[in-house]
């Protein structure tokens, strides 16, 4: 009965650790410090309203982890759409989202007060 309960204890740990492939987290640390082998890393700055590097395309395979890190010199929020992830942004700290893509297509990553567009994850 003991083996039981453990076994099916254990079963209930995995199906929920396996439920939380999208992670977002806010980085105290410098975010390579936890990079996964093989996630696609994206840094990103925000600055009197202007991004860098410029928006533009970063294609990631379906299924691969990701690892975008923003920095803002305003407070907003950050958004992932598609994968409906969202991070507080406070200024001048550097915020992660991690998360694999399930999706295929163009998903949009933007700031939600100010509608600034960072980039856009082309995933297939």
């Amino acid at each position: 009965m003991e083996m039981q309960v453990r076994t099916l204890a254990a079963l209930a740990a995995g199906v929920l650790l396996a439920g939380c492939g999208n992670a977002v987290t806010a980085a105290p640390m410098p975010p390579a410090s936890r990079a996964v082998p093989g996630e696609v890393e994206v840094r990103i700055t925000i600055a009197r309203g202007h991004v860098t590097p410029p928006p533009g395309r970063v294609r990631v395979g379906r299924g691969r982890p990701v690892a975008i890190t923003v920095t803002s010199d305003v407070s907003d929020e950050l958004r992932v759409h598609g994968h409906d992830l969202n991070a507080p942004l406070p200024a001048g700290r550097p915020v992660t989202v991690r998360f694999t893509p399930v999706l295929s297509g163009l998903l949009p990553v933007e700031t939600r007060e100010h509608r600034l567009t960072l980039t856009r994850l082309a995933v297939g």
